[in-house]
């Protein structure tokens, strides 16, 4: 049975700028798909979409971005 589930992604702003943008983001995302995957025994974790948290900019602070990251789920 797969499902969907989202988790949230808090980044330091700096870590994007100085570690490589889009791609350390997306290494942070894939690093979380196999924490979930062995945390929770899936059989397969799969990367959909991610998006700034919704009304970030009344939370956020200068220092960090957070996001909402969408992964479908198989289980076993």
């Amino acid at each position: 049975m797969k499902k969907t589930i989202t988790t949230r992604l808090t980044v330091p702003t700096a870590s994007l700028s100085e570690e490589g943008g889009h791609a350390y983001l997306q290494s942070l995302i894939n690093t979380v798909a196999e924490d979930l995957a062995e945390e929770n025994g899936y059989a397969s974790v799969e990367y959909l979409d991610h998006k700034l948290e919704e009304g970030y900019l009344d939370t956020a602070d200068a220092d960090h971005l957070s996001f909402v990251v969408s992964y479908e789920v198989e289980l076993h």
